[in-house]
């Protein structure tokens, strides 16, 4: 008998493994029987998963962390025993801003962000409102990407911009109707406003941080701990999906796939302007995008404390260490062939050209892990796997 499983997602592009592991049979192959849920926002996304609607999710790979903080509901554990690719995101102004920016020679993201400084100061004498900038979830990647942007420019997050909380689908409307001056969002949103004429994207993931990390697997920690076989046969069925859908020559697939109504629903012209170069940046590469590094959780849980999200009194290893599972990862992916990292951590920055990384049985080419301010992230070292 199948095992039988209930997995959400949101319409959008880096919901890739999910929704091919389903269209490709996948999941059946490893003896699953999934059902899929397309839900409107993360707060439902988080809600079902800790009451039991779902058992596990597509999800921001802040969510479980934020759990893990005691921020938000905090019924259930939640882990991650995957990551489901890296980048995705776009951030999109308004026409009238990006013209701004150009006219200011703006061509970097420092000088982007410095530009708008300027915006905001002569708004402000002139007696007009902030800036409105857009995210789809307070406790998110879209959020944190955002303020390192302003901050790296000299403007204050908290005092100098005033934020909205709003689905991916409607912030482009929100930006047309001048009800918001930014967004930034999931793909294949940006790129839908972009073609619609309601704004210009301003820098993708990759622009940010070349290997930004940004979905998990989320799954319910006693839903885990009671099926770990059928958690195996998961993160095994989605690797597979991977390896599938970072093969170059099933790209049009994959976007004539997302692009489904029950799925992304979004016209597959969006879909491959998001997916192709110069795009979003989607990595869905199963050998190098899928571990769920520690190192990035600590990343993550650093900027809840910058920006005052939570304190400082917390155990960040032992929450780092007991949400994002790179133990279940190893088991289901050595079984597949892939090559195990050796470590649980690594410098998050400071490379921007491939490099090696120590794995057995062979170590991984890794692509360039490079954030735009030349910043590096170093957490404690783990010990070898």
């Amino acid at each position: 008998m199948s095992a039988q499983v209930k997995i959400g997602f949101i319409a959008l592009n880096d919901a890739a493994l999910i929704v091919v592991a389903e269209a490709l049979g996948f999941y059946a192959s490893e003896g699953l029987e999934v059902t899929l849920s397309r839900e409107a926002n993360w707060s439902n996304i988080r809600d079902k998963v800790s009451y039991g609607l779902l058992d596990g999710a597509h999800m921001l790979a802040t969510l479980p962390l934020s759990r893990g903080l005691g921020l938000g509901p905090t019924l259930g554990h939640i882990i991650a025993p995957m990551a489901l690719g890296a980048n995705g995101n776009s951030v999109v102004v308004s026409s009238r801003l990006k013209a701004v920016f150009e006219d200011q020679g703006a061509a970097s993201l420092l000088e982007s962000a410095r530009a708008l400084r300027q915006v905001i100061q002569l708004r402000r004498s002139v007696g007009e409102g902030p800036i409105t900038l857009a995210m789809p979830f307070t406790y998110s990647p879209h959020h944190f990407v955002l303020r390192h942007w302003l901050a790296a420019g000299g403007i204050d997050p908290d005092r100098q911009v005033q934020w909205v909380v709003l689905p991916p689908s409607r912030m482009a409307d929100a930006l047309r109707d001048g009800v918001i001056d930014g967004f930034c969002s999931g793909s294949p949103w940006p790129q839908m406003a972009e073609l619609k004429g309601d704004g210009q994207v301003l820098f993708s993931d990759p622009d940010f941080w070349t290997l930004k990390p940004e979905k998990v697997l989320g799954l319910r920690g006693v839903w885990a701990e009671e099926n770990p076989e059928t958690v195996q046969g998961l993160v095994k069925a989605l690797l597979r999906a991977a390896q599938w859908a970072s093969e170059a020559g099933n790209q049009t697939e994959l976007a004539n796939i997302l692009a489904r109504d029950v799925y992304v629903g979004a016209p597959v012209e969006a879909v491959q302007k998001a997916l192709s170069e110069g795009g979003a940046g989607l990595v869905l590469d199963a050998q190098t995008a899928t571990f769920p590094w520690l190192s990035h959780a600590k990343w993550f849980m650093g900027q809840f404390v910058r920006w005052g999200l939570t304190s400082e009194a917390h155990d960040f290893d032992a929450i780092a260490r007991s949400v994002y599972r790179p133990d279940l990862w190893r088991q289901a992916a050595g079984e597949i062939g892939l090559s195990l990292p050796l470590s649980d951590e690594k410098d998050e920055g400071g490379h921007p050209q491939s490099w090696s990384l120590a794995a057995k049985p062979t170590d991984i080419l890794m692509p360039p892990n490079r954030l735009f301010d030349g910043g590096l992230f170093r957490s404690v070292p783990a010990e070898p796997a």
